[in-house]
């Protein structure tokens, strides 16, 4: 991928450039075996550091919290990292002003990870890009990251194949004239978690999508994790009913890791973040669980997965929200 240096804003700041923020995560996790991929932990160590946040939503004027609380919500998280759900709702206009992310990158936020709307075209994923690249531009010395789409099994229902190309499209369209040296391009895998409510959300459909994203149809695009339009990045997801780890929930096909090890099973260089874990419901020591996933998943995947952002800041829905006692427990990672 090109190397672009960004020219730094004064004399004494360094320069940053795409090579820096991705690291040597490439070259550790190539020499994994598919042993150590499905096999046991391996001890998280200073060699593979993790980024801690958050999910921030915008809410609405009828279920939302002050603006400050979130922002207090945050720092009390010790964070390096959160995604914001910038098009949340209306995939035309931001949801943060300028003002509002200055506060939330003020409590220690080294990388900003930006969400899409749900399912956008490259034409959609164009215009809300534009509205960005100004803050973006403006801070040469965070990193970005320019999350494409979310669960696409979830928001764009029996139709694998147009969200593989929506994504694809839109990193060949777009990135040869929107790409910035601290922005990386990233896609969000399918959900792959359980939800038995009958809606159709199954690990069939996870599955499916998956083996969309990731087959190269011969129509140039080429394949998710390894065609001439892969992304810097991919994202994942990760959810359990009572514990963060391997085989939680029975394992099989309510694995918290499912996703995590479809993409290592196909490519275990590219970079990946996970943008939503939780757990659901309350528990009084949930806060903890979250610090033990997060110090433990970057050794096990050998810093193939850097950063990771829990779900989420109120107003996320009551079984996932992280309110004062969570968020102090969460601040306990190393």
């Amino acid at each position: 991928m090109p190397d672009h240096t960004v020219t730094p804003s004064s004399p004494d700041r360094p320069e940053l450039s795409r090579r820096r923020f991705l690291g040597g995560v490439g070259a550790s996790a190539a020499a994994l075996t598919v042993g150590s991929v499905f096999g046991g932990a391996e001890p998280a160590s200073a060699a593979y550091p993790m980024k801690w946040g958050v999910v921030v939503s915008p809410g609405t004027p009828t279920n939302n919290i002050e603006f400050s609380r979130k922002v207090d919500l945050l720092r009390r998280l010790r964070p390096q990292t959160a995604r914001i759900s910038m098009f949340w709702g209306d995939p035309w206009n931001r949801q943060f002003s300028d003002a509002q992310l200055e506060q939330l990158r003020g409590t220690g936020l080294t990388e900003m990870i930006i969400q899409s709307s749900e399912d956008p075209d490259p034409n959609l994923a164009r215009h809300q890009l534009n509205l960005m690249l100004p803050y973006i531009d403006a801070h040469p010395n965070t990193l970005f990251v320019w999350e494409l789409g979310n669960e696409p099994d979830w928001h764009q229902p029996n139709n694998p194949w147009l969200a593989r190309w929506n994504r694809l499209a839109a990193i060949r369209n777009n990135k040869p004239v929107q790409d910035r040296g601290n922005l990386l391009w990233a896609v969000n895998m399918p959900a792959g978690r359980w939800n038995g409510d009958g809606s159709g959300f199954t690990f069939g459909t996870s599955g499916q999508y998956f083996d969309a994203f990731v087959r190269d149809t011969g129509d140039g695009l080429g394949g998710m994790l390894g065609g001439p339009y892969q992304p810097d990045v991919v994202t994942v997801h990760c959810y359990s009913s009572s514990y963060l780890v391997r085989g939680a929930d029975g394992g099989g096909e309510r694995n918290p890791y499912k996703m995590i090890d479809y993409v290592r099973g196909w490519n275990r260089s590219i970079s990946m973040k996970i943008t939503e874990a939780g757990i659901d419901g309350h528990k009084s020591d949930r806060g903890y669980r979250y610090v033990n996933f997060g110090s433990s998943v970057a050794g096990e995947t050998g810093g193939q997965i850097d950063s990771v952002c829990f779900y989420g800041l109120p107003p996320a829905e009551r079984e996932y929200g992280i309110w004062e006692g969570e968020a102090n427990q969460i601040g306990t990672h190393p």
